[in-house]
């Protein structure tokens, strides 16, 4: 009897598995790698324009999309992956200026999800210093008239809602308004620091003395 459970034995050895099927199954079992998130053309952008974005799966062909989200962790957007793995995107950035968050997840054919990754761009400001002239007899926008930005000495004219802008780089500026009326109206700003994320100001302009 002690001869045939060594046979037994032997016989249950010889049908085990191999230990590399053993490994393969537990590798199938895991969930996806988190992605890289990357962009393509540079993690600036300027404001209301458009970023590209890509998610990639490490090499993992078993990826099928990724879940991925801006601003927020909601992932609500979808995007299929390649053959690769890997997703390219292009999104809206708006005109919310500063530093902007990506957050993303690879999605696996069965469904599994990976581990959360994030990533970050910045949207820079078109209009560094934007603003309205107001009349200070009336406080109603003052169309037409002419803002001085010193000490670069541009010159712009207010649209109908009195509003003015300006592409300046960071420094120290003041600002002029005159209006030639009737009635004619004249201010000035104090000093206004510009810090490249963008400045609004109103500029009050009053009635000349005599006008």
């Amino acid at each position: 009897m002690t001869a045939s459970l060594v046979l037994l034995a032997a016989g249950a050895t010889l049908l085990a598995p191999p230990a590399s099927a053993a490994v393969t199954r537990s590798v199938k079992t895991k969930a996806p790698l988190q992605p890289a998130i990357s962009f393509p053309n540079g993690d600036s952008v300027v404001e209301g324009g458009q970023l590209a974005i890509r998610f990639d799966a490490n090499g993992d062909t078993s990826v099928t999309s990724y879940r991925y989200s801006v601003g927020g962790t909601d992932l609500g957007s979808v995007v299929a992956a390649g053959p690769d793995g890997a997703a390219n995107v292009t999104i809206d950035v708006g005109n919310v200026s500063g530093q902007r968050p990506v957050y993303a997840v690879a999605v696996d054919r069965q469904g599994r999800l990976s581990p959360m990754n994030q990533g970050s761009f910045t949207v820079s400001v078109l209009w560094s210093l934007r603003g309205q002239a107001l009349d200070m007899n009336t406080w109603l926008p003052v169309a037409g008239a002419t803002i001085r930005l010193d000490p670069v000495g541009i010159e712009v004219v207010t649209g109908p809602d009195g509003s003015f802008q300006f592409a300046i780089d960071p420094g120290i500026y003041t600002l002029t308004g005159t209006y030639a009326g009737p009635p004619s109206l004249s201010g000035s700003s104090q000093q206004l620091e510009i810090d490249g994320q963008g400045l609004w100001h109103d500029l009050y302009l009053w009635p000349d003395s005599g006008s």
